[in-house]
């Protein structure tokens, strides 16, 4: 209880600071965009990690071993990926259109009220689907560690994001995050070490392992390979789609600053992921000893820091707590955007004012805890749904179409409606899917061929002076 009144507290002084800042859209909605590589690597990879990597992570490797880690492998691609598959481009028509929202953006690239209409939409319901990851997160760690009520638990801390998040958006988020960052990245490595250490060290858990669960040790674990690949290529491709990711850029204050980011994020992001590695070898050799005894999978990092001391149950619960808060903080900016500025435009009105923003900053986060507590699935399932939903709905525009001179505006408005729903569609019968099959993936691969063919059904007319490529009109040809 100590650490939710905490909590409050200092959600409370974030909003006193931030309420006489962020009073402009562009203040709100991308920090005024005078960020430099640092700032927006850090809070970049905080936005990145969620409370996914600190109690899904964990607990995914307990079940399915080395498979899990399947995951996390492209960490060392993505900081790179990103920066320069959709990083430059984002960069330089955020800096020539004054674009705020990844929305915006697409709409701006292909002139279109209707792609940006799309994308809003696409973003609002992600953004609910993943801030439900952090939610269920917040009442795992509230149940197991910090003995209080689940749902309380949810309830606070999203309400406590929700108002530094509502007072000042990301003019206030965004150093907030950063210093999330830097904690969870140095509480992951120190909580890895002594998860590891107690028990036994690197080479009793290799033994203990080796002897009772061998498979877990396997190059794919448990995992079917098919799935591990699945995973990795989800997860290596769909860092270039997911919103809350792509945001840091439109913050940058010039194209310069991207050349800093590829290493930062990288860095940052390794020190963080320690924490799946270290506590899922050592709460999976825990278990097979009988010191840990879980009723569900997400009780073993809370079990696991019990088990350390009560100095891990504090160092966890304030890193577990940064974590989900830093990527809630960005997901519910993003969908306040969405609602107040992309949707109004898109079906031609003024974009609403900062006061609705903060309105639906908090309607956001009672949303996505009502959805929370009503899942049943385990938080790191939620997290693969969450990413998997922005991949199939966003990849084809933001990785094909965003480069793609021939791409049309009805093509990319039907390749992101496609994937979209391609992905809900197989979500819903996921358990009948053979391995290899991520809905994500399929969504994203279903979208790209929409992409193709219905733009080669279109025809683009002569640019008129003074227009870009993208400015101009567009006919069907059949």
């Amino acid at each position: 209880m100590i650490v939710l009144v905490t909590i409050l507290l200092a959600a409370a002084a974030l909003a006193w600071w931030g309420a006489r800042r962020g009073r402009t859209e562009a203040e709100f909605f991308v920090a005024g965009r005078r960020a430099g590589g640092w700032l927006v690597g850090i809070a970049g990879t905080a936005a990145a990690v969620s409370a996914f990597t600190f109690v899904g992570g964990p607990a995914l490797f307990a079940a399915a071993g080395a498979g899990s880690l399947w995951i996390v492998l492209s960490a060392p691609l993505t900081g790179a990926l990103q920066c320069w598959a959709v990083g430059e481009p984002i960069v330089a028509l955020a800096r020539r259109h004054g674009v705020l929202t990844v929305p915006e953006l697409l709409g701006t690239r292909f002139g279109s009220a209707a792609v940006r209409g799309a994308a809003a939409i696409v973003v609002l319901v992600g953004c609910i689907a993943t801030l439900a990851v952090q939610a269920r997160a917040a009442a795992v760690l509230g149940e197991r560690l910090l003995s209080v009520p689940g749902p309380a638990a949810a309830l606070v801390t999203m309400l406590a994001t929700a108002a530094y998040a509502t007072s000042g958006g990301m003019r206030v988020s965004l150093p907030t995050e950063a210093a999330q960052g830097s904690l969870m990245a140095a509480a992951a490595v120190l909580l890895a070490v002594a998860a590891v250490a107690a028990a036994g060290g690197p080479m009793a858990i290799l033994s203990t392992l080796e002897r009772a669960r061998p498979e877990l040790l396997g190059p794919f674990g448990t995992v079917p390979p098919a799935r591990a690949w699945a995973w990795w290529m989800l997860f290596c491709l769909g860092t270039c789609a997911q919103p809350h990711y792509l945001q840091k850029f439109l913050f940058l204050r010039d194209a310069a600053a991207l050349r800093q980011l590829p290493a930062v994020l990288t860095l940052a992001l390794a020190a963080t992921l320690t924490v799946w590695l270290g506590l899922g070898l050592a709460g999976a050799a825990l278990v097979v000893d009988g010191r840990l005894s879980l009723a569900k999978p997400d009780d073993l990092t809370p079990q696991l820091m019990l088990l350390v001391g009560p100095w891990a149950v504090v160092v966890t619960g304030v890193a577990v707590l940064a974590a989900l808060m830093s990527t809630a903080a960005s997901l519910l900016n993003l969908a306040a955007a969405a609602v107040t500025r992309d949707l109004p435009a898109a079906l031609g009105f003024l974009p609403l004012r900062l006061a609705w923003a903060r309105g639906v900053t908090a309607g956001s986060a009672l949303a996505a805890t009502a959805v929370a507590l009503i899942s049943e699935r385990a938080v790191a399932l939620l997290g693969i749904a969450g990413w998997g939903f922005f991949t199939a709905a966003l990849l084809p525009a933001l990785l094909v179409a965003l480069a793609w001179p021939s791409a049309t505006p009805p093509a990319v408005v039907a390749a992101v409606a496609t994937g979209g729903a391609v992905d809900l569609g197989l979500e819903a019968i996921r358990a009948t899917l053979p391995p290899g099959l991520e809905p994500g993936l399929a969504g994203a691969a279903v979208g790209v061929l929409v992409l193709v063919g219905v733009s080669f059904l279109t025809r683009r007319q002569t640019p008129g002076k003074g227009q870009e490529p993208w400015e101009m009109s567009w006919t069907f040809t059949g």
